[in-house]
Order: structure tokens, then C-alpha cells, then sequence
């Protein structure tokens, strides 16, 4: 059986390896408050930034040692809101 042209398969290039998306962004910007566990204080911490249902946008902070967690307001000087704020901000009305 012949083949092509250049008597010999081809292999493809490989194609870049591209790095997988990350919840992860060291580019944002995180509040006062978010760089320590207020409970505990371990640094050891998982943040995500959030905009509620009513707008506010806030970070998520929760503790992997102790596993506290806390919303605390972007524009905010670093207290984290009640948990009954929370559900109340984000309620769909």
C-alpha cells in the first residue's frame, strides 16, 4: 500500500499546553479583613469575590484550618456582614 507524498506519516505538532482557569486570580483586589482568619487566625484561607443579588460585591472567605467563614463587603473597612445580611442581600425579590 502506498502512501502520501513523503513516504512517511506525519505526526501532528503538539499543541501548547494551556494552563487550566483558577478561581484563583492574583490580580484581584481582596478587602481589609480577608488576610487572616478573624476566627482563628490561620492564613490558610480560600477567597472568592462575589457581587450578591442586591449588588454588593464582597469576598468569600473561608478557613481551611478552622473552617470559619465570612462575607466582608469590598467597600467596607474590613467587618464582615451577618449571616442574615447575607441571605436578605441575596434574595431575589
Amino acid at each position: 500500500m502506498a502512501q502520501g507524498s513523503g513516504g512517511r506519516r506525519g505526526r501532528r505538532a503538539a499543541e501548547p499546553v494551556l494552563p487550566l482557569g483558577s478561581l484563583a486570580r492574583q490580580d484581584q483586589h481582596h478587602p481589609v479583613g480577608t488576610a487572616a482568619c478573624a476566627a482563628c487566625g490561620s492564613d490558610r484561607l480560600t477567597r472568592l469575590r462575589l457581587t450578591l443579588a442586591d449588588g454588593t460585591e464582597v469576598t468569600f472567605v473561608s478557613c481551611h484550618a478552622c473552617e470559619h467563614r465570612a462575607w466582608i463587603p469590598l467597600d467596607g473597612d474590613g467587618t464582615a456582614l451577618t449571616r442574615d445580611q447575607v441571605v436578605e442581600r441575596s434574595s431575589r425579590r
